[in-house]
């Protein structure tokens, strides 16, 4: 998924990258707070640096929360708790950008869907 939403900035399809909503349903109970982190990470590299500003909530264990804000304006919004179903576990990603739009809904096991603004 990494490469998908790096390889979408990269290739100039969803143009500037301004916003990621990243809502992921693990399976099991245990939510960690290297679930965040690693999506903060890949977030990091969507957006070319590290945000300025962050907060954390939740309880560390069933639920983690990250709202990140980056020196352009540039925000996230990434958000991690248990699946309850197993089948509805996977993340739920959209990435908006200045030009365009990434979807992906790993629950449905769907691919990553870009949707481009026309350009006049």
């Amino acid at each position: 998924m990494s490469s998908a939403l790096v390889g979408a900035v990269e290739d100039g399809r969803i143009g500037l990258p301004r916003f990621v909503r990243w809502l992921e349903r693990v399976d099991g109970e245990a939510v960690g707070d290297e679930l965040v982190t690693d999506a903060l990470d890949i977030c990091n590299r969507v957006f070319g640096s590290s945000p300025t500003r962050q907060h954390r909530s939740g309880d560390g264990v069933k639920h983690q929360t990250l709202q990140a804000v980056w020196s352009n304006g540039s925000s996230a919004l990434i958000s991690f708790a248990p699946a309850g179903d197993r089948s509805a576990a996977g993340p739920e990603i959209m990435l908006l950008g200045s030009s365009g739009a990434m979807y992906f809904d790993g629950a449905l096991g769907g691919s990553p869907t870009v949707e481009q603004v026309g350009r006049s």
